[in-house]
């Protein structure tokens, strides 16, 4: 299966949820996550903000931010070039509508982009579709590739609907990055 079409059948999935199934299986998922050590142990939580059919992630920022965990969200900085950095937010309200319509944190001043050295930190991310191997596509941008090819010493977890994986496995290049987990509503991978 290519990657467009794994991508585009994927979506149609995702994108046939009825909302009461997207807002109860975000809620395992989210009760999921927060069991997991990697979770539990993080002091930066790098987490994209939810769109569309996507798996909610407000619950998730907000308990974040309510444990006192620092939370940073993607902002794109170079569309042209797939370049993204991670700021940091004190509120959902900091998100605000940007690139694609996605919910981005605004870059002023004084803007704090995630200190590695400062305690555990790991990246929440997004998946369009994944096979039994982990391998992840996203919405083709490259965005989270670029990202950690630049920082592999963090941990990764995906987060999905299961009607998400596909079966067989799909086909990645070199420069594609599988998450460490993958964590839906009925498994972890």
């Amino acid at each position: 299966m290519t990657k467009e079409e794994a991508r585009k059948e994927a979506l149609l999935k995702r994108d046939a949820l009825k909302e009461d199934v997207i807002n109860s299986g975000s809620r395992i998922i989210f009760d999921k996550l927060k069991a997991l050590l990697p979770y539990q142990e993080a002091e930066n939580i790098l987490i994209y903000a939810s769109m569309r059919s996507e798996v909610i992630t407000d619950e998730i920022i907000s308990d974040a931010l309510l444990e006192g965990k620092k939370v940073f969200c993607p902002k794109v900085v170079d569309r042209k070039n797939g370049i993204m950095k991670f700021v940091k937010i004190h509120a959902i309200e900091d998100l605000k509508e940007g690139y694609f319509g996605i919910r981005e944190p605004e870059i002023t001043d004084d803007y704090l982009e995630p200190s590695f050295e400062d305690g555990e930190s790991i990246v929440i991310m997004p998946l369009v579709c994944f096979d039994d191997r982990k391998n992840r596509i996203g919405y083709s941008g490259g965005f989270y590739d670029r990202y950690l090819a630049k920082h592999n010493n963090l941990k990764t977890i995906a987060i999905a609907f299961e009607c998400q994986h596909v079966e067989g496995q799909i086909h990645v290049n070199d420069f594609d990055i599988a998450p460490d987990m993958i964590v839906t509503e009925e498994s972890i991978y």
